[in-house]
């Protein structure tokens, strides 16, 4: 019998091995084998066996199969289901897919150091005989001590809970009062039950959604969106569902786009569920996964809470799959192959698993809210609060007649002003969105007022104060500005626009008694300082909570009573099919943060541009309105979700070499494709971290998207002798962006 293996390599096959006679009814397709690869020993993954085989020469032999680990076989039909519609060899999928499977294992447990009392020198009775002739500090160290006995406590643990720790250790050890020793680092993960799932009530719609879903008997796999306005407890029918389903051993996957989100859903359902959910995400360390791999590889159901890439996650007899916030843009993958959407993969995975799967949101995408219209999916619409809560009242301000005499910028209205210090005064909180982070950016007066760009990329750099440097969003390249000074003696620098790092000064200046947190990608580049942030914010030690899109959806804090929107032009003015969609579905979740409890939540939406549609519906509420609106114009235009949305994107170094690979591949499919193909053109942003960028656009009809996948792997097939060396081809399927 012969076995092909795939390897984490991005080349278009698969390597033919001998499989031993005592592994040929053990192996099946999707077990992981060690085989000698160029002189290495490594892993790889069986896809297909046979006992014929059409190479020549001489095979190397399956070394060994990896009995403990296996991948599931719906989750290895998902990748090769992607491997086809994605057009991306399967050693990739596998290497995106299933990284810790091929990382070097380490079975040597962690060791901690830990202490214990010496009972050996002195008896137990006499620690708490003689506690008061202990300072302080050693008291609560020995209390501990004793109410754990005879178990170790680890140092990690007393550090967190005692000042000074190691100071009074080395006085208690040179007393011959402790021990220290070394430990096993045991699993901080098993939590107790703290709730029991009965105590949560559903209201009327929400027991009805709950019950349809759970007794749906035909077509499992056919999407479910509950489609509820912000506050109206999807999560509470998620838990319902959730111990529905794990009652019956199953496992339970829960997708959140955000990983800072992934926290605050994971707290909720551990109330629950205790040491049964598990995390799961791009951040989390190979050794970690490679843990809650082996917690789920006993084939117990367990529960994982994860952002884009938790949707690979190898659970054993999966029974139910969750996205939540369906329509963000974190779950599309559109800068490397494959450009996987994780909501559609979730989908594609609930066929082959057999699996209910949920999709949930305040502003569906506009193509699960069409295939929801056209009865592909299952529609359910929840248009009360939770709770005791109602919608927050919305007003509009228009920022042209506002003359704000504050440093001479109509940045915060005199209005908002009066608001924020009204909700202030009744110890309330206020969260404020603004969806540009840094300071500003810088225009030199005395060039033509030319606004400073990053010289790898076709954008504006921003100014960051704290730093007190340019820094391109993009690239990432960060240039002091003293080195922009003497590049010209005579720069004469201004500031443009403002950006969270400005705004959170002005509040400041303007409350200065009052604590102001900010959240983007500068302020909380870790989960760690993301969960700091929200936790601060939560136990009410700050005030004012202010941030980019990260903090407008997911967040559910009772005293939040004022939501503001600094300047919701932002994003309407973008060349981009969704940039519309973008701003309303931004404007509509963020104003949802505000009066979560019985306290009456207020949004201000401040702007520029008061008589566009889309702000004007984003704030009455008016989502069918935008909805229907938009797909008349999607139409008109020949856009998704009536078509699907194809992008050859070209890139490298030589602008000529890109362009000329482009045509070349733009005359080929135009023979087939003439009616649906636009290009080649520069992209919209020719430029990005010192590559020049060219694109094909593809508007494929439904029916014809079989016939140029088709088309387009042969083309890539013949990669070499079409593209000029040094030129990238990323193909983007199902594109969310002509950028």
């Amino acid at each position: 019998m012969y076995a092909e293996v795939c390897l984490p390599f991005f080349i278009d096959r698969t390597f033919t091995y001998l499989v031993p006679k005592d592994y040929v009814e053990k192996l099946v397709i999707g077990s992981i084998v060690s085989i000698k690869f160029k002189n290495n020993i490594c892993n790889g993954i069986v896809v297909s066996l046979s006992n014929t085989v059409l190479f020549k020469g001489k095979l190397n032999s399956i070394l060994a199969i990896d009995s403990k680990n296996n991948v599931p076989m719906e989750l290895w039909k998902t990748l090769v289901w992607m491997e086809q519609y994605y057009i991306t060899p399967i050693g990739k999928i596998a290497q995106l897919a299933l990284s810790w499977l091929f990382k070097k294992r380490i079975n040597q447990p962690r060791y901690i150091k830990s202490l214990e009392l010496d009972t050996n020198s002195n008896p137990l009775s006499f620690y708490t005989s003689s506690i008061d002739s202990f300072t302080h500090n050693q008291k609560k160290l020995i209390n501990l001590l004793i109410s754990d006995y005879p178990k170790p406590i680890s140092l990690v643990l007393l550090k967190s809970k005692i000042k000074s720790i190691y100071s009074i250790k080395k006085i208690l050890l040179d007393k011959k009062y402790l021990i220290e020793s070394m430990n096993i680092e045991k699993d901080n993960n098993v939590i107790n039950i703290r709730k029991n799932i009965d105590s949560i009530e559903l209201t009327k719609t929400q027991n009805i959604i709950y019950n349809k879903i759970k007794d749906t008997k035909n077509n499992l796999w056919k999407p479910h969106l509950i489609q509820g306005i912000p506050g109206c407890g999807k999560t509470e029918i998620y838990l319902k569902l959730t111990d529905f389903i794990f009652k019956q051993k199953k496992s339970c996957l829960i997708l959140v786009p955000e990983i800072a989100l992934s926290s605050e859903i994971f707290d909720r359902f551990q109330i629950y569920f205790g040491g049964k959910v598990l995390t799961w995400h791009s951040k989390a360390s190979e050794s970690y996964k490679r843990s809650v791999w082996d917690k789920i590889n006993s084939k117990k159901p367990y529960i994982i809470i994860g952002a884009r890439s938790a949707v690979f996650t190898p659970l054993n007899n999966l029974g139910l799959i969750v996205i939540d916030e369906e329509q963000d843009s974190s779950y599309k993958e559109s800068e490397r192959q494959p450009t996987y959407n994780a909501r559609n993969i979730a989908i594609i995975r609930s066929k082959f698993s057999n699996s209910t799967v949920v999709l949930g949101s305040a502003t569906p995408s506009l193509d699960t809210y069409y295939n929801a219209v056209m009865g592909k999916y299952y529609m359910y619409k929840i248009n009360e609060r939770y709770g005791a809560s109602i919608l927050p009242s919305i007003e509009l301000i228009n920022m042209n007649k506002d003359q704000n005499s504050f440093i001479n910028k109509p940045i915060f209205s005199n209005y908002l002003i009066k608001e924020i210090n009204d909700k202030l005064n009744c110890k309330e909180q206020i969260l404020i969105l603004h969806n540009r982070r840094g300071f500003s950016a810088l225009r030199d007066s005395q060039n033509k007022d030319e606004i400073l760009k990053c010289k790898n990329c076709d954008v504006i750099l921003t100014f960051h104060k704290n730093n007190n440097e340019l820094i391109c969003h993009h690239c990432y390249i960060k240039t002091p500005i003293s080195s922009i000074n003497n590049y010209s003696e005579n720069t004469s620098l201004q500031q443009v626009g403002f950006g969270t790092e400005q705004l959170e000064d002005m509040l400041k200046i303007l409350f200065p008694n009052k604590k102001t947190l900010r959240m983007d990608a500068d302020s909380a580049k870790s989960i760690k300082k993301q969960k700091e942030i929200l936790t601060i914010f939560k136990n009410g030690k700050a005030n004012i909570l202010l941030g980019t899109q990260m903090i407008a959806k997911g967040l559910d804090f009772k005293n939040i009573t004022l939501v503001v929107v600094i300047n919701s032009d932002i994003g309407l003015m973008i060349p981009d099919f969704k940039s519309h969609e973008k701003v309303f579905q931004l404007i509509y979740q963020v104003v949802g943060r505000a009066g979560r409890s019985e306290k009456k939540g207020k949004a201000i939406i401040q702007t520029y541009q008061p008589d566009s549609n889309t702000i004007q519906m984003a704030t009455n509420y008016d989502l069918e309105k935008f909805y229907n609106l938009q797909l008349d114009t999607r139409k008109s235009l020949n856009y998704p979700p009536f078509v699907r949305l194809i992008r050859l994107v070209f890139k490298g170094k030589n602008e000529s070499h890109c362009k000329l690979s482009a045509d070349k591949i733009f005359r080929l499919l135009k023979i087939k494709f003439n009616n649906i193909i636009i290009g080649p053109l520069p992209c919209p942003i020719i430029k990005l971290s010192n590559n020049y960028r060219y694109h094909i656009i593809l508007k494929v009809p439904h029916s014809q998207i079989r016939v140029v996948l088709k088309s387009i792997k042969n083309l890539k097939i013949q990669k070499k002798s079409l593209v000029y060396k040094g030129i990238s081809l990323l193909i983007d399927i199902d594109s969310e962006s002509v950028l």
